[in-house]
């Protein structure tokens, strides 16, 4: 069984983050060594053999998978159960399922994340601790692309264990040497006189016995299932209905909650103004303020609560944000960007004296990007029940239940609980994006179940709540400099990005402890172009703050850094004269494995042949998330100026590649989220409080006029690397330079379809040069 720790491991978190050698000192290496983080041991269970934390067979020989990652629609749960079969050597086929486990084994965490290094490459005592301190954490969660990256070789390794033991419990069953026996299709054989056994049959004496430490793995000219296209293991059970998303869940004596929040964040509940008309509402068993700054409501169904919601009268305590709006959000920003000293991210060479002492051959551009919402399709929710012995439950689509373990923790205190076990249920998600990472629906939840104990409560946030009350990527405004050499090539480049922190807001409500916003690297990703070949950069960064809650967001600091700098390098092309691709050929000329995918993404597009009037393409490339991606965007201007983008074209360098329609679908998914960004999303302030509220004025792509996607896998022998992002980050550059590759004007803030008009969506005026 795994060693899980609650308040020891919240003291412990800074230290994982920081300083994991230190804790190992202070805490004491031997219990540390203690910590199982392989999760190899195998155990029985009831009619299961359990052959270890991964992996279990039952007597009929079906295999459960335990892949402790939320499936959020990116397929992981396929992937990584290909990577399973794969080393166990069986087929890919309806004799596996897959699992969310609901214990927190230490070797589920996530600690990849954390330490950046992936883990057939860990080593050192910094990594040996950070593995141990996050494992009794149960620090797992589901984010930054890294799922693959992070469990597939672990996963690998809890295939090929779980078959060498069942290779074991062949011989002893046979009388003959474990080095006579092979595996196949499901079964141990011995060739010699053709006996077999099946996994069912040997599973209960295989995971009885010890495992290899450094199990052999199957080379990859054996492999028979990684890198094939395959079904996703989930589909077939959603086509019918059957996956129990967070909005599905139901429960007998169940109570349905809904929120309202304060119009201007910060804000706190003076007095609910007609408590005692709400609470006479058909249905209504409860108002309560939770933590002074939210009201709920509870009643016998979410309709009924959030029909009497509609009735409150709240008073609200005034906030020094009162008056803000988007412009002085802007104008801050702008300003951030003169600031004498900003946080130096990164100096090489002497990009400043370069500068200028080039001034004649300098391109200066600043570019600007608004807050921005998830707008997840499944709205914001949480099950949670505090039963009378103190045990809590919750069932949350949540992207770890680390989120659920301390919401629970949270709100529960809040109400003057403690409880005395939490169990975490991570459900289907139905749309994440970096949202469901925080911990705010299921502390509410948790706080409402604590007041009504023993009857689980399930809160919904309505959708104008999650729009305009929820969780925002941050604004953001950069400055980027160049000087150009006799070849046009830049001979120094500088960047400065304006932004609320992102590592800093989502630690003030998640952690115990603020890592505070200096060298925030989510900020600056994308910035720093070192695929390029530029002699000296160097690249800035202010902190700009603001009441705005800011989360993580998918593809983070990448999704305005790219549009930044990918809208930069063509302005420096234009400047030298160059044609936007060869030039790109041209810095990238110490990067093979870039400049293979840029050239497949120019033949895919066509680069260079002519396009009618009113038309235009335009490229961008970025690495990020240890992919290499590149996109060349086609779009038609009309005479009125309306943008319609017509296809994008996009290369990837993924590493090795698992499951290629996995990885087709990832491009596909976050082109159409990238493309929804780029043209029409933003985040408007007026009087301190957020303008959008729902789809009518925060819209999404729609299916009639989404550009086709076309997309090509570029072959690499490098490790996995990420796929559930990449396809966001060249997005917005690639159509901003096609744009100005078809009108001549350059857009320099997205939207770029939208006006930044409060509360109104109309087409840009895009006119053509």
């Amino acid at each position: 069984m795994s060693r899980i720790i609650s308040r020891r491991g919240f003291l412990l978190t800074g230290a994982a983050i920081g300083g994991t050698a230190l804790v190992a000192a202070v805490g004491g290496v031997g219990y540390l060594a203690t910590v199982d983080v392989d999760g190899l041991d195998g155990f029985l269970d009831g009619d299961r053999a359990v052959l270890n934390a991964f992996l279990t067979i039952h007597d009929d020989g079906r295999v459960v998978v335990q892949v402790p990652r939320a499936e959020m629609g990116q397929g992981i749960h396929t992937g990584l159960a290909m990577v399973v079969a794969e080393e166990l050597d069986i087929p890919f086929d309806d004799r596996i399922s897959v699992e969310f486990p609901t214990e927190a084994h230490p070797a589920y965490a996530t600690w990849f994340n954390v330490l950046q290094v992936r883990p057939e490459e860990a080593s050192g005592p910094v990594v040996w601790a950070g593995r141990r301190v996050l494992g009794l954490l149960g620090f797992i969660s589901t984010g930054a692309s890294s799922s693959t990256m992070s469990l597939w070789h672990p996963m690998r390794v809890a295939g090929a264990s779980a078959r060498q033991m069942l290779i074991g419990a062949g011989a002893a069953r046979l009388g003959v040497a474990s080095s006579e026996l092979s595996t196949g299709d499901g079964f141990v054989r011995h060739e010699a006189s053709g006996r077999s056994l099946s996994y069912g049959e040997l599973a209960r004496e295989a995971a009885i016995l010890s495992p290899a430490a450094d199990p052999a793995l199957k080379p990859a000219t054996d492999w028979q299932v990684i890198g094939t296209r395959q079904a996703r293991v989930d589909v077939p059970a959603k086509v019918r209905g059957e996956p129990v998303f967070g909005m599905d869940v139901a429960m007998p004596g169940m109570l349905h909650a809904t929120i309202r929040h304060a119009p201007v964040f910060g804000a706190q509940v003076a007095r609910i103004v007609n408590e005692a008309d709400v609470r006479t509402q058909p249905g209504v068993l409860d108002v309560t303020i939770i933590n002074g700054r939210q009201v709920a409501i509870v009643a016998d169904s979410w309709w009924r609560a959030e029909q009497a919601a509609w009735q409150l009268d709240v008073e609200w305590t005034g906030t020094a944000d009162d008056g803000a709006s988007s412009a002085d959000f802007s104008r801050s920003l702008r300003a951030a960007l003169d600031v004498t000293a900003p946080y130096e991210n990164l100096d090489e060479g002497d990009a400043a004296t370069v500068i200028g002492s080039n001034t004649a051959s300098v391109v200066e551009a600043s570019y600007e990007v608004p807050f921005v919402a998830h707008a997840c399709m499944e709205p914001i929710n949480a099950t949670v029940i505090v039963r009378e012995d103190g045990s809590a439950e919750g069932w949350v689509p949540s992207q770890g239940p680390v989120n659920i373990r301390v919401g629970i923790g949270t709100g529960a205190g809040w109400a003057g609980v403690e409880p005395t076990s939490i169990t975490c249920n991570v459900l289907m998600n139905g749309g994440a994006f970096g949202r469901r990472s925080d911990q705010d629906v299921v502390a509410q939840a948790a706080f409402l179940a604590a007041r009504h104990r023993g009857r689980p409560v399930k809160l919904i946030w309505s959708r104008e709540e999650d729009v305009s009350r929820g969780l925002f990527r941050s604004h953001a405004a950069a400055r980027l400099r160049a000087a150009l050499g006799p070849d046009g090539l830049p001979l120094a480049y500088e960047a400065i990005v304006a932004a609320q922190s992102i590592i800093q807001s989502v630690a003030s409500r998640n952690l115990p402890f603020n890592p505070g916003p200096d060298g925030d690297r989510l900020t600056v990703e994308g910035l720093d172009k070192l695929h390029y070949a530029i002699p000296s950069r160097r690249v800035r960064s202010q902190n700009v703050p603001s009441h705005m809650p800011i989360g993580l967001w998918r593809s983070n600091g990448f999704s305005f850094n790219t549009f930044f700098t990918e809208s930069f390098i063509d302005e420096c092309a234009l400047a030298a004269g160059a044609d936007p691709l060869d030039y790109r050929r041209a810095l990238l000329r110490e990067n093979p494995r870039h400049l293979a995918v840029l050239d497949r993404v120019a033949v895919m597009a066509g680069w260079g042949t002519p396009m009618a009037p009113g038309r235009g393409r335009g490229i961008a490339i970025e690495e990020c998330y240890q992919s290499v991606v590149a996109q060349v965007a086609e779009v038609t201007i009309a005479e009125d100026g309306e943008i319609t983008v017509d296809q994008i074209f996009c290369a990837i360098d993924v590493g090795l590649v698992v499951n290629p329609d996995a990885v087709a679908a990832q491009m596909e998914g976050g082109i159409i989220f990238g493309v929804t960004t780029a043209l029409m999303s933003a985040i408007t302030i007026d009087a301190g409080a957020v303008v959008e509220s729902n789809f009518h004025d925060f819209p999404m792509q729609r299916l009639h006029n989404a550009p086709e996607v076309v997309v090509e896998i570029v072959e690499s022998d490098l490790p996995p690397g990420g796929a559930g992002e990449p396809g966001i980050v060249p997005v917005a550059g690639a159509i901003a330079n096609a744009i100005h590759n078809a009108t001549g004007r350059r857009l320099r803030s997205l939207p770029l379809a939208v006006t930044e008009t409060i509360g109104e969506r109309r087409t840009r005026s895009v006119l053509r040069a």
